[in-house]
């Protein structure tokens, strides 16, 4: 008689029984782990990954223009603070390291600097520094021709527009 295993069920994984490894010595085989816990595997036409990952040329604290994962429909400034082969460790400009997040390098969520202007889009600051004092933003909206000119400017966020730059 088969009984199935529901993980769900369990307080953890290790109060399942250890045959669930395949072997009461730990011995783990996908067939019979499948077998015991009633579970179907992803079919291969699931995964989209390349088999050669893409190359990554990014090098660390490059600026980059990022969705704020915490806002996705917020675009932020962003600093490339680790590399780990196709993945970027990113941190918003603004924001400290416990709010850092990994992207891959031809992820959709990650642009080029000028890519939010150029396509009608208005950068923000990260969600995380509206409600933090210490973080200021300084973002100086310039006016030129278009009046569609930003220029962020320095390291510290608060936000402040200006309706125009003299020198």
């Amino acid at each position: 008689m088969l009984v199935c295993y529901s993980v769900l069920a369990c307080e953890s994984l290790w109060d399942l029984p250890c045959t669930i490894m395949g072997s009461p010595l730990g011995h783990f085989t996908w067939d019979k782990y499948l077998k015991e816990t009633c579970s179907v595997p992803a079919p291969v036409h699931c995964f989209k990954q390349s088999y050669t990952p893409p190359s990554n040329e990014f090098k660390i604290s490059m600026k980059l223009e990022a969705q704020d994962p915490r806002n996705t429909t917020s675009t932020c400034i962003a600093t490339v603070v680790g590399l780990t082969g196709a993945r970027l460790r990113l941190r918003l400009d603004g924001s400290d390291n416990k709010n850092d997040f990994w992207r891959l390098v031809d992820s959709a969520e990650i642009q080029p600097i000028g890519n939010c202007e150029k396509n009608g889009g208005m950068l923000q600051p990260p969600l995380v520094s509206l409600n933090q004092d210490s973080n200021k933003i300084h973002i100086l909206q310039l006016v030129d021709m278009s009046f569609k000119s930003l220029l962020i400017y320095g390291f510290s966020f608060s936000l402040i527009f200006f309706s125009q730059f003299i020198c």
